[in-house]
């Protein structure tokens, strides 16, 4: 589970996000929180973007429909 270092808020399946990094530690940044990390002082680690993967939950969700 990824979680984005700004907001606080838990990645979405699938969501796109970066690592930056300030205070020097690599941190999780999604993409509408970018702006706010640069303003911070941050640096961009990977100039690509990750997205999160959930192919550990295939063992558990369930289909419906």
């Amino acid at each position: 589970m990824a979680m984005c270092q700004v907001c606080r808020r838990t990645l979405l399946a699938g969501e796109r996000y970066r690592t930056w990094r300030w205070a020097r530690r690599d941190q999780t940044v999604c993409a509408v929180c970018e702006p706010d990390a640069r303003d911070a002082g941050a640096v961009r680690v990977v100039d690509a973007y990750e997205i999160v993967r959930a192919t550990g939950l295939t063992q558990t969700v369930r289909r419906v429909a």
